[in-house]
């Protein structure tokens, strides 16, 4: 059952995160926050809300 409260992400989470969001297979990207949400006993929007965050620091430091 997913978490509703807020506790912030580990750097193992986020890397599962990256994993999950980065693999090679094709997949609509709501059913890979879906999976992620799975794997993380979290909710698919707080995964989403994560992995732009990480993207949106990924780009400001290029």
């Amino acid at each position: 059952m997913p978490r509703f409260y807020y506790h912030s992400w580990t750097s193992n989470e986020d890397a599962l995160l990256t994993e999950i969001m980065t693999k090679d297979n094709r997949k609509k990207v709501l059913d890979r926050f879906n999976e992620a949400a799975e794997a993380l006993d979290r909710t698919a929007k707080s995964c989403q809300n994560r992995w732009y965050e990480l993207r949106a620091a990924q780009n400001k430091a290029v």
